[in-house]
């Protein structure tokens, strides 16, 4: 069974509807590039090219397979490119180039509910009129009913973001150097010198960003200097994916990371000493959506990507290599899996979509003073 919070968090998700938060003049201008699908194909031939990212989890291996099913199910013969890159170093690149009102470098890309905001407080996110037409010629779960087009791009970012799977953090561990009982219960704990120089940190927000909704009475300068000293603890300073490769080789002990690294371990390996626990003060779920960047050089092509990265058939390309899912709606065998994982794990699970506090923060977050906060958690990642 559920726990009464998870729960709460999951269905609240799913339960969210499209009625965006009213941010005023920092959402762009809604511009509709196509009525129909068969629109957006016709527009995307003349077009004839496509730049978009993706999850820098991903490798050559998959991206061409991603290229192929995309063209086959558009009837597309245009040049695509898909440039692993992760969020954390493409979204600054893209907020200055709407400040600067340049051409954006990438046609679509992909990054988390907080990197978006940011992007849209500064009307670098290009909202698709029709969006839930179009996402249900798209998406057979939506077509079928069985998803709600809300799941997928839900408030806030209504129209102009589209979820592509979901993330829940997590601490996952060597049991060769470290048992659980040793390790840290909240977010807090680790300062503790205890922990100096043996866990390795990832170099973006996401793991801390939620900590003033989940501490509305901690100044927010009091959370800053936590993740401060927190940083100062690490070992290291790494992507999740290169954390946990050094955690498996017992370089680490522990690392904060997406839980479903420990499952990609796995796979491969069923004796892989890797297991997964939970903070007890917070788990943050989240997902990276996929926009459509304003004053893109291909908004067509750029939309039909945004929204088939939604798609099952998306899904079976990229998940095999990334191990990620799309559990809140997904159907897949590691849908289903993690799922039940994350149900029977009793986490409290937190995001910043299901309360009203979490919109709030997240709006927060569009401002230039909320950029700058993250800013500062940024650099207090590495203990600066």
């Amino acid at each position: 069974m559920l726990s009464k919070q998870n729960n709460r968090v999951l269905s609240g998700y799913i339960r969210i509807v499209a009625g965006a938060l009213l941010l005023g003049a920092v959402f762009a201008p809604r511009i509709s590039p196509a009525a129909t699908v068969n629109e957006l194909i016709a527009k995307a031939k003349q077009e004839g090219v496509l730049n978009a990212t993706v999850t820098s989890s991903l490798t050559g291996r998959t991206t061409p397979l991603l290229i192929a099913a995309f063209k086959k199910r558009f009837g597309l013969d245009i040049a695509i490119t898909l440039t692993p890159v992760g969020d954390t170093e493409n979204y600054p690149r893209a907020v200055a180039e709407a400040k600067a009102g340049t051409v954006p470098t990438y046609d679509s890309i992909e990054g988390s509910e907080v990197e978006n905001i940011s992007l849209l407080g500064v009307g670098g996110i290009q909202q698709i009129d029709n969006w839930r037409s179009l996402l249900a010629e798209v998406n057979p779960l939506v077509r079928s009913g069985k998803v709600r087009p809300e799941v997928l791009s839900p408030a806030v970012l209504s129209g102009y973001g589209f979820a592509h799977h979901i993330r829940v953090k997590g601490i996952l561990y060597n049991p060769k150097l470290i048992s659980l009982k040793d390790l840290p219960r909240t977010h807090a704990e680790l300062v503790d010198p205890k922990y100096k120089g043996k866990w390795c940190q990832p170099p973006w927000t996401t793991h801390w960003d939620i900590g003033p909704m989940v501490f509305p009475d901690m100044d927010k300068e009091k959370w800053l200097e936590i993740v401060r000293n927190a940083g100062k603890n690490a070992g290291t300073v790494q992507v999740e994916n290169n954390c946990v490769q050094r955690v498996l080789l017992g370089e680490f002990a522990f690392t904060l990371a997406n839980t479903y690294y420990a499952f990609a371990a796995r796979a491969k390996d069923a004796k892989a000493s890797l297991e997964i626990t939970y903070f007890k003060d917070y788990n943050l779920m989240t997902a990276p959506y996929y926009i459509v960047r304003k004053g893109a050089r291909r908004p067509a092509a750029a939309t039909l990507f945004a929204l088939w990265m939604t798609t099952p058939e998306s899904e079976a390309i990229w998940q095999p290599e990334l191990f990620a899912s799309q559990f809140l709606w997904g159907e897949s065998e590691l849908d289903k899996r993690e799922k039940q994982f994350i149900q029977d794990s009793g986490a409290k699970v937190v995001d910043l979509l299901t309360t009203d506090k979490g919109r709030d923060l997240l709006a927060w977050y569009g401002t230039e003073e909320g950029r700058r906060y993250r800013q500062a958690i940024g650099k207090a990642i590495r203990g600066e």
